[in-house]
């Protein structure tokens, strides 16, 4: 082959490929949203007295810290009232109603935006534990945390 041609196909080669380029788009890098990991202790259960709707004072650090992360990371915040199976069914459904509703207000007082934060009542339709017991019905009257970042 020779020198003339070999240099005209490097060239030809190289225009082909300047002109590749040259037709792609610009792909702007994304910079990754940085989110702290949820702590495990951020979403446990919370649990309540029988017939009350009262957050334990034992429950304000972990809910602090909720308040704190959901903040930071724009998180929206799902909670799910529950009761035990002791009395009635509409009782139980307005119990796990106010539970939800009184870890809200908690939240909505520490800065969380009440409109990302949403309560559900279960009532005792879901129970985690056995009612037959006082340490299982106690399981069961609670409320339960999930996260979800929200995209801005």
């Amino acid at each position: 082959m020779k020198a003339s041609t070999l240099l005209f196909i490097c060239l030809a080669l190289l225009l082909m490929n300047a002109k590749a380029d040259a037709v792609k788009p610009a792909v702007k890098a994304k910079t990754p949203v940085k989110h702290r990991p949820v702590p495990d202790d951020l979403t446990k259960n919370l649990e309540f007295d029988f017939c009350k709707a009262i957050v334990h004072a034992s429950s304000n650090k972990q809910l602090d810290d909720l308040a704190s992360y959901a903040i930071e990371n724009n998180s929206a915040i799902a909670l799910r009232g529950h009761a035990d199976a002791i009395g009635t069914y509409v009782g139980n459904w307005k119990m796990s109603e106010k539970r939800a509703i009184a870890v809200k207000e908690y939240l909505v007082k520490k800065g969380v935006a009440g409109d990302k934060i949403i309560t559900t009542p279960f009532g005792s339709t879901l129970p985690i534990a056995t009612n037959k017991t006082a340490a299982g019905r106690r399981h069961n009257r609670r409320v339960e945390i999930k996260l979800q970042d929200v995209k801005s």
